[in-house]
């Protein structure tokens, strides 16, 4: 089975399905509509068990509406750091500084979006399905580590592009703000160094 990064790189036309559907939305969202998973389906031109597949339920789909039509004016900055002129290692350093000053602005939208992702999860049968969520940081991250793709083994480079996802998104700012005291800038140093040394442990194996 595909895992979470040759997922990222072979599955283009669903992350297009889901852009769709999230275009669609905010459409409906800017027209002063609450959209619903179905009016959404149809405005987007895909099937209701199509858009089910992406969003399992209403709370989900407009969490990460919200989330999304939040973030999206700050994104492209992240986007932008993964492809400044420079070494691996400071395209590396500005994406992970990118993605720290996006989460930290947004921390309030991203805590409230994941909350209700995992509810939602919780109250699912089973209780243990938490719908996947866009890799953006996935593409980013991939994207800042191109200059060692001929040090990099295809099977490295994978391996590498998730272990930074660590270091990344609201699960970072959880760990180092909630559980270790950091204030955000003491977070953003570690987050930093633990890239790094991820970075450097690959590139002498």
């Amino acid at each position: 089975m595909p895992g979470p990064y040759e997922s990222y790189g072979r599955m283009n036309q669903k992350r297009r399905t889901r852009s769709d559907i999230m275009a669609a939305a905010a459409e409906l969202l800017q027209q002063g509509i609450s959209p619903s998973i179905a009016q959404t389906a149809e405005a987007a031109g895909v099937s209701r068990s199509t858009a089910y597949r992406y969003f399992p339920s209403q709370d989900v789909f407009i969490a990460e509406l919200l989330l999304t039509e939040t973030v999206k004016p700050d994104q492209g900055a992240v986007y932008a750091a993964a492809e400044i002129p420079g070494t691996g290692e400071e395209r590396l350093a500005s994406v992970i500084k990118a993605d720290h000053a996006l989460v930290i602005t947004h921390e309030r939208a991203f805590r409230t979006a994941i909350s209700v992702i995992i509810a939602a999860a919780g109250d699912a049968e089973g209780g243990d399905t938490v719908p996947r969520r866009p890799g953006n940081r996935l593409r980013y991250l991939a994207e800042a580590l191109k200059p060692f793709g001929d040090r990099l083994s295809e099977e490295q480079m994978e391996r590498l592009v998730m272990a930074l996802t660590l270091c990344t998104g609201l699960e970072s700012i959880v760990a180092l703000k909630d559980i270790c005291g950091l204030s955000g800038s003491d977070a953003e140093q570690v987050k930093l160094w633990v890239a790094n040394a991820l970075l450097q442990a690959s590139l002498h194996e």
